[in-house]
């Protein structure tokens, strides 16, 4: 019976699948997450951002004008920062779901109109497994600064 019940739910599990399926959060693919949104901010790419942005619902949205317009102020403020954005390491993953994390990550950056060679930053990205996609939902810079 135990086997029998093992096997029911083994199929019951494969069958249902899940928004993440064989997606999942790891060093590695959220590297691959962030450094892509990184990149459509570094080359004003609104509607890679906005996709990301507006976290599985851009393909439902009837009027993008407003996210569109939102993503191009979020680019044009990343490249007023800096220049070029690489993420050298993933700090640290909490995960809140099987398909929800937030990571802390270190990028190496060259700041815009400064010929001071790079920098690096950390950031927060909160992350959403989507149709077999990992969205970057909200990206939040540390800031270095003294308060």
């Amino acid at each position: 019976m135990a086997l029998i019940a093992a096997v029911v739910t083994a199929i019951v599990l494969a069958a249902r699948g899940g928004d993440g399926g064989s997606v999942a959060v790891t060093n590695a693919s959220a590297t691959t997450a962030i450094q892509g949104y990184l990149d459509a901010l570094a080359n004003g790419d609104d509607e890679t951002v906005a996709r990301n942005n507006s976290c599985g619902f851009f393909d439902a949205v009837t009027d993008r004008r407003s996210d569109m317009t939102l993503a191009n102020l979020t680019s044009d403020a990343f490249r007023r920062q800096y220049g070029d954005a690489k993420v050298s390491t993933i700090d640290k993953i909490v995960t809140w779901s099987p398909v929800q994390s937030q990571v802390l990550f270190t990028m190496r950056a060259t700041p815009a109109g400064r010929n001071q060679g790079e920098v690096e930053r950390q950031g927060i990205a909160q992350l959403l497994i989507q149709d077999q996609k990992i969205l970057v939902c909200s990206y939040l810079p540390r800031n270095t600064g003294q308060f």
